[in-house]
């Protein structure tokens, strides 16, 4: 039984202990060279300069998402800056988060909180997509759904969903957000039947308004 600082109680069978990780800088010389540090993560700006002169930090030695997909695009963003192709830098917002487990928990962009934060309430349209209208994943037996959080009137700026191997479509997700796709642009696509990618394109019909295989 875990007890919450609000004081309720949840009865659980097993529980997780996530105590974060922190970068393995000491002793590398940074601070000797006087690289800017914050508690032995290397600071950066947004094109992954350290304050130091034609000095470039990395992965997970910067503060962020620390996930290996973020580290290979870094270092292609930096070979590419010192080439001079003034590649366009991704914020970590919109890199793909995926928590491998059963069912598989996969985001990317702002969540709702987050975009009511960012541009009031008013300016925020959500809509939920049940994996029960979905007919792949009623073959898998799973439950879940796909969460999109759009701008009124504007573009998908957060993608979120739960379910088995839902982790295999954030990467539309990531291209929605990314190209800042308005939801008829995405509904008039044709996804695959039956696939789970199809749950994608019945959330942004949905969302469109034109629901298709709707499940309350």
């Amino acid at each position: 039984q875990v007890s919450l600082e609000d004081g309720t109680t949840i009865d659980a069978d097993l529980l997780l202990v996530a105590v974060g990780r922190g970068p393995s800088t000491d002793g590398m010389g940074y601070d000797e060279q006087g690289v800017a540090m914050d508690r032995g993560w290397v600071l950066v700006d947004e094109r992954l300069r350290t304050n130091l002169p034609g000095v470039f930090a990395v992965g997970d030695i910067t503060p962020g998402l620390q996930l290996a997909h973020r580290g290979f695009q870094h270092g292609i963003f930096v070979a590419e800056e010192i080439a001079g192709e003034a590649p366009m830098p991704i914020p970590d917002i919109n890199i793909p988060r995926v928590t491998y487990c059963e069912p598989e928990v996969a985001s990317v962009g702002l969540t709702e909180v987050e975009s009511i934060e960012a541009h009031g309430a008013d300016n925020i349209t959500t809509y939920e997509y049940n994996l029960g209208g979905n007919g792949k994943s009623q073959i898998l037996a799973t439950a879940g759904f796909i969460k999109l959080v759009q701008l009124t009137d504007g573009p998908v700026i957060g993608i979120h969903m739960v379910g088995s191997r839902l982790g295999e479509q954030v990467g539309e997700a990531q291209l929605i957000v990314n190209w800042e796709a308005h939801p008829t642009d995405v509904a008039s696509l044709i996804h695959a039947h039956p696939t789970q990618n199809e749950a994608m394109g019945e959330a942004h019909l949905a969302l469109a308004g034109k629901p298709l295989h709707a499940h309350a």
